[in-house]
């Protein structure tokens, strides 16, 4: 029988200690999780994770860059750049090998609400698909891809940044990683539903790209279409079905993604983001930016003025005793 920890005292509940092979992380979606610590680390030279238990608290970590060689219990994981790791409670975590220098990762440290998460095992993928996923629950296994990188990191630094400020309520950041859950469970249902393998969806993706390496401030339809021997006209209606967006919106999404990146972790002008964006136009940048966001460049960074803290200088371990109290 293990010890779940809220509020200063105990509930027990049994079943934790499961192998995690065929094993996903079932959260209810009832009532937030219960954040308690975060941040972002960059690896030194010559250094792995330290050994920690997870005694009762959850973890889970985005690989930004690099690789980290993670052993949990008697199994042994590499978790490389766009990968994420969720771990339930009551597990051994440590490294078993150097990462390579440079690598960079999100760590977040959290709790669940008594009956808010079970660990469940299961025999097939189509299974998870058929019995266990519900729009109720947030599903993650231990290791996966993230699907959707500049969403998913995008959050993480706003749940830094969140975590970090003077709110009335402590609900401002669970909410935050609430959905932060949500959207990595988005992802891994995706993976599983096999909508990320289609012929069609390969050739989106391989448009996409095309369009990421040669983004300017004077791209056009016709220019995606002829490098793709396509038909503007068609190109137009096949990304629109199979994305539920335009190839212009698509591209503006691109800038605008990097602008809010940009707005939040630097300091440069809001005339150059809007030239590392591809506008030339300054005036056109915040009008396009103010009809996606409802804000002004100016006012989307006031909104993140607070710098979270980099964690560079130290490993991302927290001795946790109990779950931090919510009124």
């Amino acid at each position: 029988m293990n010890i779940y920890f809220t509020k200063c005292r105990y509930v027990t509940f049994s079943g934790w200690r499961c192998s995690l092979v065929n094993t996903v992380s079932c959260f209810s979606l009832n009532a937030p999780v219960l954040h308690f610590s975060s941040g972002k680390f960059t690896a030194g030279k010559n250094w792995q994770h330290k050994h920690m238990y997870h005694e009762g608290n959850f973890e889970i970590i985005i690989v930004i860059h690099g690789k980290l060689f993670l052993q949990i219990d008697q199994n042994k994981l590499q978790i490389t750049a766009g990968e994420a790791f969720a771990l339930p409670p009551y597990h051994h975590l440590c490294g078993y090998q150097f990462s390579p220098e440079g690598t960079q990762y999100f760590w977040f440290h959290f709790f669940v609400k008594p009956g808010g998460l079970k660990n469940i095992q299961f025999k097939t993928k189509r299974e998870i698909i058929d019995t266990i996923f519900k729009k109720t629950d947030a599903l993650l296994p231990l290791q996966f891809k993230i699907c959707e990188k500049n969403k998913t990191f995008l959050l993480a630094n706003q749940i830094l940044d969140v975590s970090k400020g003077n709110y009335f309520t402590p609900l401002a950041v669970d909410y935050l990683l609430t959905e932060l859950i949500i959207q990595l469970a988005d992802d891994y249902h995706k993976q599983l539903s096999g909508t990320l393998i289609s012929m069609k969806k390969n050739r989106v993706d391989t448009i996409k790209d095309w369009i990421r390496a040669n983004l300017n401030s004077h791209l056009k339809v016709t220019d995606v279409a002829n490098a793709f021997n396509l038909n503007a006209r068609y190109l137009v209606r096949f990304f629109k079905h199979e994305t539920g967006q335009t190839v212009i919106a698509y591209i503006n999404q691109l800038k605008m993604d990097k602008a809010k990146e940009l707005l939040i972790r630097s300091d440069l002008s809001i005339k150059q983001v809007a030239g590392e964006v591809y506008f030339e136009d300054e005036k056109r940048f915040m009008k396009v930016f103010k009809n996606n966001f409802n804000l002004t460049p100016t006012e989307f960074r006031r909104a993140y003025t607070r710098k979270f803290l980099d964690s560079s200088r130290f490993d991302p371990e927290v001795p946790i005793k109990q779950t931090p109290e919510r009124q």
